[in-house]
This record gives C-alpha cells, structure tokens and sequence, in this order.
C-alpha cells in the first residue's frame, strides 16, 4: 500500500508547527518560507528573514528573498541579496546569476557582464548563463563577443528574445561586421560544437 500524499496545505501547516517547535532553526525557518512562496509572499519573506537572522549565511535563504525581492520589481533588493549569498558561498552559480539579472534591470551592464562571467566559469554550458552575457557585451558595445555568446546559447537550446537579435543585427550593420545568423539547433545536434 502508498501512503497518502500530502497536500500543500497540510505540507505548510507541518512545517509551521516545527518552525515553532524549533524556534532557533534556520533550517526550520527556510523550510517554511520556501513553502510558503507559491502561496504567500508576504509570509514567505517573514519565515526567510528569521532564517537569515537565526543563521546570515544561510544562502539558500539570501538566494530566496533575491527571487522575492526581483518578483516584485526591487532590483537592488536582489543584487543586495545575492551579493551577501555569495559572500558566504563563492562558488553558487544560481547567486551570481540572479545577481546579473538585478543589475541588467537596474541597467548596469558594467555589473552585469563579471557575474555572468562568473556563471559560465562555473557553468559553461548554461544555456540561459551564455545568452545574458550576450546580452551584457552588446550593453557594452562588444557586438561581435555578444554573436559568439548569443551562438552558443541557441547551440545550447536557449531561445533568444526577438528584439535582442534585432539590436545585435542593428549594431554589427554599424559596425560593419557580418549580420548575425539564426540557426535552430536541436537537443541531439551535438550541443558541444564549438565556436
């Protein structure tokens, strides 16, 4: 015989009830509000806060409250965020990636460019990781890096926005460099081709 699932609810309510039978656990407190972020911002951020005051390295913690400060628009609220995960965990690609993101909507593409540096040094197959250094590099007036990067990302299966092929086609017509070339590339088309 299964045993009967837990449903969401009952999953919340069980993790409340040991968040406060263990009122100094970090752990218990990031459990909690990573449970409660589907259902409850508000009271996902209040459980994850506790957890960085019980514990302020608790990354996962840093990294959460990065997603929820980014949901809901405070782009310095997740750099602020992900730069204190990274502080205690160097080597989290997901913190220095979420960190870029804060920073390429407060349009800092100076910022932007080391942490998905950062990524791909850890990462260098990231699909997502190579397409947002393109991103950053053409920010930066790097048009020809940015088609190399831009290339690996589709190679790597990741779907560029329209208007950024539009912007890099524009900059390297400028520039007098070849246009770039949209090519679809499957799963099975040998994702490791290099540049």
């Amino acid at each position: 015989m299964t045993e009967p699932t837990e449903t969401g609810s009952e999953k919340i309510e069980r993790l409340r009830r040991a968040a406060e039978e263990a009122p100094s656990s970090a752990q218990a407190q990031l459990r909690l509000g990573t449970a409660l972020l589907p259902v409850s911002t508000k009271q996902a951020e209040a459980a994850l806060l506790k957890a960085i005051e019980l514990d302020p390295g608790c990354v996962e913690a840093l990294v959460n409250l990065g997603g929820i400060c980014m949901k809901r628009l405070d782009h310095q609220g997740c750099v602020d965020a992900n730069a204190r995960a990274i502080e205690a965990r160097p080597d989290l690609a997901a913190a220095h990636f979420n960190k870029g993101l804060g920073h390429l909507y407060l349009d800092q593409p100076e910022e932007m460019a080391p942490c998905f540096e950062r990524v791909l040094e850890l990462e260098p197959n990231n699909p997502a990781g190579n397409y947002y250094m393109a991103v950053a590099l053409l920010a930066l007036g790097q048009a020809m890096p940015a088609q190399q990067r831009l290339s690996r990302s589709m190679q790597l299966g990741h779907s560029p926005e329209p208007a950024f092929i539009k912007a890099l086609e524009k900059q390297l017509e400028k520039e007098n460099l070849s246009p770039v070339q949209v090519i679809e590339v499957g799963p099975d088309a040998g994702g490791e081709n290099k540049q």
